[in-house]
């Protein structure tokens, strides 16, 4: 239960309000998680991020920066934020959610249904991020989300500030597997692909696995890389061959696995189709 809600102006004063909470102590943006019911999200003090002017979209020579407290409804009446990211946002299905729920928030989540992350990943997008060093001295870091996910230990109690996509060429698509657009996803799937020299390199693929976590299919990105591949069948067949799939209320093990490896073989039917149609979608 929430005892405490604390509101800061700033970057650092949040982030000094959120070290000095203590355990339980939790930033809140728009909420959806915090204050949903049986959320596994412990909050004993909850320091605001409304007054911070967080949010905003912005875009110069094809880069886009999207303020953390943006929401996904903003982000998607927004003409500056690429078709495949507005995909991404619309998987959140409910209109009042998507009005509440924040792109800084769903990140910083790390659901393994997250709505987003595989998303970004595979875009290479970039985040902002604040803190306050053991000396007391505030900084910014800006650093690429796959580390984000992969040190998540080493960010706990950053601040995501704003999230940059500069890669405006590259070709991003991406599936999700739920029973409802409402229902947790079992599968969330993106592939991202530099493929402007009409083969694609600079290969992300990422998944949230219900269960599981969001993870990186990086077998499979090299062997896309480095041409190991006759057909998308091939790419697909190893894909996820380390990973425990869980069974869970999403679906078993079994159906994630061939979601999973269907799902590789129809996106990167999608990159290979784009690039013989001379272009990122």
């Amino acid at each position: 239960m929430i005892g405490e809600f604390i509101r800061t102006t700033s970057p650092r004063e949040s982030l000094g309000a959120l070290h000095n909470g203590g355990e339980g102590a939790q930033f809140i943006a728009g909420g959806t998680e915090i204050l949903r019911l049986g959320s596994l999200v412990e909050a004993k003090k909850v320091v605001s991020l409304k007054g911070l002017n967080l949010s905003g979209i912005s875009e110069e020579k094809g880069i886009v920066t999207i303020g953390a407290t943006t929401t996904f409804q903003e982000a998607l009446e927004n003409e500056v934020v690429p078709p495949y990211l507005k995909e991404a946002l619309l998987y959140c299905g409910s209109y009042t959610r998507r009005n509440m729920a924040t792109i800084g928030g769903n990140i910083a989540l790390r659901r393994d249904d997250s709505y987003l992350s595989p998303t970004l990943i595979a875009a290479k997008a970039r985040l902002i991020l604040g803190d306050i060093a053991s000396d007391g001295k505030y900084g910014e870091e800006n650093i690429p989300i796959r580390e984000y996910h992969s040190f998540d230990g080493h960010f706990e109690g950053s601040l995501i500030l704003r999230v940059v996509l500069n890669k405006p060429k590259r070709f991003v698509a991406s599936l999700r597997y739920a029973r409802t657009v409402q229902s947790p996803a079992a599968l969330t799937i993106s592939l991202g692909a530099d493929i402007s020299s009409g083969a694609p390199h600079d290969v992300r693929i990422a998944a949230a696995i219900k269960g599981t976590g969001v993870v990186r299919l990086i077998e499979v990105e090299n062997g896309i890389m480095e041409g190991h591949y006759a057909t998308v069948e091939d790419a697909a067949a190893h894909a996820g061959q380390d990973l425990v799939l869980v069974d869970d209320i999403t679906g078993s093990g079994a159906y994630k696995k061939y979601i999973l490896t269907a799902s590789v073989a129809e996106l990167y039917k999608q990159c290979l189709d784009a690039i013989s149609k001379g272009g990122a979608q």
